[in-house]
């Protein structure tokens, strides 16, 4: 079986899984009756040892442990992936039916059909611990596997992250995939070298329906093979998404023993959530059957973020040896962009859109380093237009021959080569989880708060090692504390997410922003006010006025809801604006201006907004944010300041 085989393995119909279903279970069935008194000296001896409570038998079944934390549940959902039918929440029966299943006859499917070449990475870790026989127990030869394995040619294993990526609810907050590269393979051909994913079959949802059905486990996930160079070109290329390379120091045959387990887990369905049983998570729990003592899965008990899971395995010492960037299309051609004034960038998209010839004057009067850099920038862009299906190969040939051809003729001097600058690795940035606590006043009303946020990055946070201009918060509470009265929830957000995405001469991007909470909205600077919901969204486009600087204007609408429904508020609608400045690498600066006319069945009112904000970094995981404004919810405005240290876990 090749790896393109075991890729589209996952994908075989329903007759076939049927087929493969009622061999397992035929195999499981004659396991059953096969006991011998072989087999009972090795589950007494397994049992005398304790194998079934071992690191190494609960990763290579990937038990995790339940909810309440009173046992184990294996994270496979299908009764066959299990010998006994108590397998997916008892350890030690697993085990020992799993023994029975070695025993068993062959099945008349052959012997890619019997336990020990479906579940290989089980049955050579318990020959190793328990000494198997041979003479007692016969071992089956397992062609389909051994082939497999010889196609793959493991040789070295690399993971692999591409950055968040705001337009796939799937991917905001990064993938992981892991690349298994043959022995000896060059740098340079390792586009060609396999990857291996998880993912949820969402059977082409996407948008809202994919985003609530995956938080509520509406898909089921597997895993699959695929050519790195396809991933690169979906995430690099097509999706504007940098990626990340960490080569990791795992020996041939812990590589063997994972690729082993992955074959057990072929066409295997687990449950598919964005929180908990994620691709990075289920990722993470493969690579521990390559080393179970480091118990990587244990690390997150109540959820997995994608970056969070790379940074067990960077911060494992002598784990990681290597981290190479792997810069997207819209990165390099950024540094092209850097390189030249507006108006070359201007000539370049000429070229590029075939209303310009390469031998015209205004690009061979232009100096050779500058005509270089022009005819370059035009062929990168083409070749983006391309792999995003926004030109087709036959309307690109043609003009990138004529580019290229052109660009050939040129000789530089070495060192004239464009400067390029990776930005600090995700694996570097501050932790997911924050909380938070400080003072401030609201009017002339003092007030102590503290917050919590489960995940994971705002605009005001440290922002290296994350997406420029861009935020994404899941779980988020504020208190408050004022000097009459009891503590008051200040706001509680569900979900808020903000992508600011400068336009230049190339791209032309939407920015955008949405949130789903409760804020509480104020008559006056002294009243207690009301929590109210808001389901808010706009968008608009954004523009980078500077290093580092970021300005949106966008025209914004909210639903809200309260107990004042629907007299005071049912809707509102209005302009924005928002100004992001990285001043330094450790301060940031926040402007922000909203007004929004809102309508409720009774009256009509006005509320604005305008906020200064600056935080600074104090240490990777410890920052300062002093915030400052004036607001309007309705009927009076009155000012706000806060202060407050950020901790982030």
């Amino acid at each position: 079986m090749t790896p393109g085989s075991f890729m589209s393995g996952w994908r075989l119909g329903a007759a076939a899984a049927l087929a493969i279903l009622a061999a397992q279970l035929s195999a499981a069935a004659a396991a059953a009756e096969a006991g011998s008194p072989y087999q009972a000296e090795l589950a007494t001896e397994a049992a005398r040892r304790g194998l079934a409570d071992t690191k190494e038998w609960r990763a290579l079944v990937h038990y995790v442990p339940d909810p309440l934390g009173t046992g184990v549940t294996g994270l496979v959902d299908n009764a066959a992936f299990y010998n006994a039918a108590a397998g997916k929440t008892d350890p030690a029966a697993e085990l020992d039916a799993t023994l029975k299943a070695f025993f068993a006859p062959l099945p008349a499917e052959g012997a890619d059909a019997h336990a020990q070449c479906r579940q290989p990475a089980r049955y050579h870790w318990l020959k190793e611990e328990l000494q198997f026989d041979p003479a007692r127990l016969a071992e089956h030869p397992c062609p389909a596997l051994a082939e497999w394995l010889a196609d793959v040619d493991p040789g070295s294993m690399t993971l692999v992250f591409p950055a968040a990526y705001l337009n796939n609810p799937s991917s905001m907050f990064g993938h992981t995939l892991i690349r298994i590269d043959p022995p000896r393979r060059p740098a340079d051909a390792r586009l060609v070298s396999y990857t291996i994913h998880f993912a949820a079959d969402h059977q082409g949802e996407e948008g809202v329906v994919f985003a609530l059905k995956g938080l509520g486990g509406g898909y089921r996930g597997y895993f699959s093979m695929l050519p790195y160079y396809e991933k690169v070109t979906q995430y690099s290329d097509i999706e504007n998404r940098d990626i990340w390379e960490y080569e990791l120091t795992f020996t041939p045959d812990e590589i063997h023993r994972l690729l082993e387990n992955l074959w057990e887990l072929n066409q295997q369905p687990i449950d598919y959530y964005f929180f908990t049983t994620n691709c990075s998570f289920v990722l993470l729990s493969l690579i521990n059957t390559a080393r179970p003592s480091l118990e990587l899965t244990a690390r997150f008990p109540l959820y997995a973020v994608p970056v969070d899971t790379l940074r067990v395995l960077t911060e494992e010492p002598g784990l990681v040896r290597s981290a190479v960037f792997r810069p997207s299309a819209r990165t390099r051609i950024g540094w092209l962009q850097a390189a030249m004034p507006a108006d070359h960038q201007r000539l370049a998209l000429a070229l590029a859109d075939g209303t310009l010839d390469p031998g015209a004057p205004e690009v061979t009067e232009l100096a050779a380093i500058e005509r270089a850099r022009v005819l370059e920038l035009a062929e990168s862009v083409l070749r983006y237009r391309r792999d995003t299906g926004a030109l087709s190969r036959t309307e690109m040939a043609p003009r990138a021959h004529r580019i290229l051809m052109a660009r050939a003729g040129i000789q530089l001097p070495s060192g004239s080569a464009v400067a390029t600058q990776p930005p600090p690795r995700p694996d570097q940035g501050h932790l997911s989880a924050r909380l938070a606590g400080g003072f401030g006043m609201t009017g002339t009303r003092p007030f102590s708060e503290i917050g919590f946020r489960a995940v994971y990055h705002d605009l005001l946070d440290p922002a290296a090692g994350f997406v420029d201009g861009a935020a994404i918060e899941f779980g988020s509470l504020r208190l408050r504390q004022y000097a009459r009265g009891a503590p008051l929830v200040e706001e509680v957000t569900a979900i808020a997410i903000q992508s600011l995405s400068p336009r230049d001469e190339v791209f032309r991007p939407v920015s955008w922003r949405t949130a789903i909470g409760l804020k509480r909205l104020r008559e006056d600077g002294d009243d207690a006010g009301d929590l109210v919901f808001g389901l808010e969204g706009g968008a608009g486009p954004a523009w980078r006025l500077g290093e580092g600087m970021i300005v949106s204007p966008q025209i914004a609408g909210a639903l809200y809801g309260s107990g004042e429904w629907p007299r005071d508020r049912i809707a509102g609608l209005g302009p924005s604006v928002d100004l992001v400045w990285s001043v330094r690498p450790w301060w940031t600066l926040r402007a922000r201006a909203e007004q929004q006319s809102v309508w409720g069945s009774e009256r009509t009112s006005l509320l604005y907004r305008a906020t200064l904000g600056q935080g600074f970094r104090l240490a990777r995981n410890l920052s300062w944010r002093i915030e400052a404004g004036l607001r309007n919810d309705g009927d009076e405005s009155f000012g706000e300041w806060s202060t407050a240290l950020h901790w982030y876990f």
